[in-house]
């Protein structure tokens, strides 16, 4: 699976804290400067964590001054291509405040993109996270605390999971949070990307994805 933009004439995901419709795809949005390197990596690995999940998430991504419709930098798109993903699909596009209501999670890759976000759509606050302080803080969560079966309810554990160990934690140096930027650098610098991208987001990625085949006891009983 690789990441998909959810569909324009589609239901706008819920907002934390208003009713959830319970058969709609959870969504992810990576976010970087020119929707080149960094989030188009972060979606499409993370995406391959659900090959195996049938109500799979939906991950997508954009950038803060992207041009329309060009494909992902060379690097970025061989790395991914050595790891059996086929990005050729790919084209990049702007962010939009439309693009971050139809998100349940909006991943930066700095803390720039994070602020921007925010600025354009303040109500996302609380489910807009740097991509590597997302891994940081999600770093406590064990699969025993995430509802099983349907991604959604377990997405909307882990944001909210994130949230409240932003509140509680204590303050980290930007270059903690932030994907360095490999536009300028040779193919190490994407190399060195894509590590920082697969230790922030395996964790919880992989999470989700467990809790994703677990059957709920409920179901479960009633299936025997």
């Amino acid at each position: 699976m690789t990441g998909t933009a959810w569909p324009g004439n589609a239901a706008r995901p819920n907002v934390p804290g208003e009713p959830t419709e319970p058969h709609r795809p959870w969504t992810v949005l990576l976010v970087c400067t020119g929707n080149l390197c960094r989030s188009p990596l972060a979606e499409h690995l993370a995406a391959v964590h659900f090959s195996a999940v049938a109500a799979a998430p939906v991950f997508h991504s954009a950038g803060l001054l992207a041009k329309r419709a060009t494909p992902m930098h060379p690097h970025a798109a061989a790395l991914l291509h050595g790891r059996g993903v086929d990005p050729t699909a790919f084209r990049t596009r702007p962010l939009t405040e439309k693009l971050v209501d139809a998100s349940d999670l909006i991943l930066g890759a700095a803390r720039e993109h994070r602020s921007a976000v925010v600025a354009l759509a303040p109500r996302a606050l609380r489910r807009t996270f740097t991509v590597r302080e997302f891994g940081r803080l999600t770093s406590g969560v064990r699969l025993a605390d995430l509802p099983p079966g349907e991604p959604r309810l377990a997405g909307e554990y882990l944001t909210a999971a994130a949230w409240r160990a932003r509140g509680a934690g204590h303050a980290v140096p930007a270059s903690s949070d932030n994907l360095t930027d490999p536009l300028e650098g040779g193919r190490e610098a994407f190399e060195a990307c894509v590590r920082m991208i697969d230790e922030a987001l395996s964790g919880p990625m992989a999470l989700l994805a467990r809790a994703s085949l677990v059957q709920p006891a409920g179901r479960a009983s009633a299936a025997g």
